[in-house]
């Protein structure tokens, strides 16, 4: 492993925020809360908190986090209503239905694993820049944190971005409603190439051919359970 990072969230991207909030309660029988809107990006959220096996924890290779609630949650994201749509047209390029965009883990020494990235030999390491951002939860707390970002995403979000959430509080630790992320895989016509990009980080991913199962793209692929039933993405 090459440093202790954990699970941080998984982002589902969709094309209208409302209507598919509504859909992910009717399957998984949990309704997300409202997470606030990024401003200048033309995107808000909504969030559940997101429990992992320990089977799967431990499949990924990611450090388990310790403590009775996990500081992990899946980010329900779409467009902004209340902000100009072109904004949101690089963030959510190609989203016409529910998709599990990229997903983040949240490092111990962030900027030591930038640093390592810029000099590894291997150049499909590539976390783009590090992004500040912001933004106000409805209860009028603001966040502040900081990120990777590249784009296009690298290897269809595959390969996970870095997030550091400074002095923030985190958002899994509000209160809201669970889910449990029962399986994470990946879909790839480059399994060599995308698994040595996930050895960097010290994870192993399931990668698979796309379309070996109905419905299967390239990139990343969840199973979700909740109280009142599952989704697969």
């Amino acid at each position: 492993m090459l440093n202790n990072a954990e699970f941080d969230h998984l982002v589902i991207a969709v094309p209208d925020l409302q209507k598919y909030v509504e859909q992910c309660e009717g399957r998984l029988g949990v309704g997300a809360v409202d997470g606030g809107a990024h401003p200048g990006l033309g995107t808000a959220n909504a969030l559940l908190g997101l429990e992992l096996g320990d089977d799967l924890t431990e499949s990924l290779g990611l450090a388990r986090q310790r403590g009775a609630n996990p500081l992990t949650y899946l980010e329900i994201l779409g467009p902004d209503p209340e902000q100009d749509p072109a904004l949101a047209a690089g963030r959510l390029a190609g989203i016409t239905a529910p998709t599990v965009q990229r997903w983040a883990i949240r490092p111990d020494d962030f900027d030591g694993v930038v640093t390592a990235a810029a000099r590894s030999r291997e150049q499909r390491v590539d976390l783009g820049e590090v992004h500040d951002m912001t933004r106000r939860r409805p209860d009028g707390v603001v966040l502040d944190w900081r990120l990777t970002r590249r784009t296009p995403l690298p290897w269809s979000g595959i390969q996970p971005f870095l997030i550091d959430w400074k002095d923030s509080e985190h958002p899994a630790s509000q209160e809201m409603p669970w889910v449990r992320l029962e399986k994470l895989w990946a879909a790839s016509d480059e399994p060599a190439a995308v698994g040595s990009v996930l050895d960097f980080f010290g994870i192993a991913l399931d990668i698979i051919a796309p379309g070996r199962q109905e419905g299967e793209t390239e990139g990343l692929h969840a199973h979700l359970k909740g109280p009142g039933g599952s989704w697969t993405l």
